[in-house]
């Protein structure tokens, strides 16, 4: 099994299980609404139905934990957050509205909060979510213990969402963020919480490509109700096309439950009925139901094979390669994020051995933004670091960033 997700799984179970037991239970109780229709947005999309508090989190739970897994010596948290789960109205891929779900944390003691999105990474299961339990969202915690308001979106098919989750689908994607950050100005509306124009996007591995995806349909879409102050996607797959074309051309890869995971979602979104054409049995009639939230990707990992011949069938990938699989090779474009020019502030993380999402996403991106007409794109490369190393230092690292915007700011 590939060493950087055993890593990754070993991470999460090792903080999330010493962390709960540090914490008392706590019982969920929904926020008191007096007016829930004066702060309302101007789309039913983002209006926000619950926010339900979760518990209060402090910097000694949180801190030793950061430091096991590459925060540098000396680094701190400040403040004490309360984690809410946050429900809210999204559209799903027929365009209908539907409940979604997501994180926020609110740092004790913060006159004027600045926002940030923070995007997580791939999960399969839809209760490893921070709606469900916050300590699935560590990355936006420690922001929100350094002073912001942090949301965390579970995207659709996460979280209290039934559909299958749009794996790397930038539209559907993206307006689950977009419809997060409504309902978090919605409940500080309702709340008289003082919030400042800043607004910030973070997020790392498919929450890099969410962070991406999200900074550009804002610019190119809601430029009049957002208007971004910084980015700052890491190690994310923005090259879906030419990624696919690496991966299917390789002998092996070691987490097919991601590459199969592209597939059955695109499958569903677009209609295609395909994945016996795709995939070899038994795995095509598998695949459904590894994909209907209830399985870790370690479950779905262990039941496909890493060949890629043995997952993928040879007339497929024939037909690929020849470009005969004109609507596949569409909707990987469509949802490539090269070919655009950004306004806010862009500061690409990768680490430089991550075998997980190759570097070359990021160093294509970071062209393409810049021959655009992106004016401030930069590019941070964490020597040595892989898909899971990378992580905490990758957040730290923009978090810091933010701060010396924000600052300069005031």
């Amino acid at each position: 099994m590939n060493s950087e997700y055993t890593d990754i799984k070993v991470y999460r179970f090792l903080l999330i299980s010493i962390l709960m037991l540090s914490l008392s239970l706590f019982t969920a109780c929904e926020e008191e609404k007096d007016t829930p229709q004066t702060c309302n947005t101007i789309d039913e999309a983002g209006e926000l139905i619950e926010a339900n508090f979760q518990l209060s989190l402090s910097p000694a739970q949180i801190q030793p934990y950061l430091a096991l897994f590459g925060a540098p010596l000396g680094f701190t948290l400040t403040y004490t957050a309360d984690a809410y789960q946050i429900i809210y109205k999204t559209r799903d891929k027929n365009g209908d509205l539907i409940e979604a779900s997501g994180a926020m944390f609110l740092p004790q003691n913060v006159d004027t909060l600045d926002l940030v999105s923070v995007q997580h990474g791939t999960t399969l299961k839809r209760e490893n979510t921070g709606s469900v339990n916050p300590l699935y969202a560590m990355d936006a915690i420690l922001f929100a213990m350094k002073g912001f308001m942090a949301v965390s979106p579970d995207y659709i098919g996460l979280g209290v969402s039934e559909e299958i989750h749009p794996y790397l689908h930038a539209e559907l994607t993206a307006n689950a963020v977009v419809d997060m950050l409504r309902a978090a100005r919605i409940y500080a509306c309702e709340n008289d919480l003082d919030m400042s124009d800043e607004l910030f996007l973070a997020g790392y591995s498919e929450g890099g490509y969410a962070t991406m995806a999200t900074h550009k349909l804002i610019e190119s879409n809601y430029s009049d109700e957002f208007q971004l102050t910084a980015v700052a996607p890491m190690s994310g797959p923005y090259d879906l096309i030419g990624s696919t074309r690496n991966l299917l051309s390789r002998e092996t890869y070691d987490i097919p439950a991601f590459l199969a995971y592209v597939v059955v979602a695109y499958n569903d979104i677009y209609g295609w009925d395909r994945l016996s054409d795709i995939f070899n049995e038994p795995y095509a009639a598998m695949l459904p139901g590894l994909y209907d939230g209830s399985q870790e990707i370690s479950d779905v990992n262990g039941q496909l094979p890493t060949a890629i011949n043995a997952l993928f069938k040879t007339d497929f990938t024939t037909s690929f390669f020849a470009n005969q699989e004109g609507a596949i090779e569409q909707a990987l474009e469509d949802n490539t994020l090269l070919d655009w020019g950004p306004i806010a502030p862009v500061r690409l993380f990768h680490g430089t051995a991550d075998s997980t999402v190759s570097i070359d996403n990021t160093y294509s991106v970071y062209h393409s933004l810049r021959e655009n007409g992106g004016t401030s794109v930069d590019l941070v490369t964490l020597l040595g670091a892989n898909h899971t190393s990378g992580f905490v230092p990758s957040m730290i690292l923009a978090e810091a960033w933010f701060d010396s915007i924000r600052t300069a700011n005031q």
